[in-house]
């Protein structure tokens, strides 16, 4: 079983696809919740840096 938890706020996160995954280059990437995570994807889709997948 792989636990994992928010890198910001320490919330455990039960579900990876609920999760926020950002790595930027050399850095290490951090595993967010959807709370931490949404000023991330807000400015990612601002900018047309990512699209909205369509399910």
């Amino acid at each position: 079983m792989h636990i994992t938890k928010c890198d910001i706020c320490k919330k455990q996160l039960k579900d990876r696809n609920d999760s926020v995954r950002a790595g930027i280059g050399l850095f290490r990437e951090k595993d967010l919740c959807p709370d931490c995570g949404k000023p991330i994807l807000n400015f990612l889709k601002k900018h047309k840096l990512i699209k909205e997948e369509k399910k």
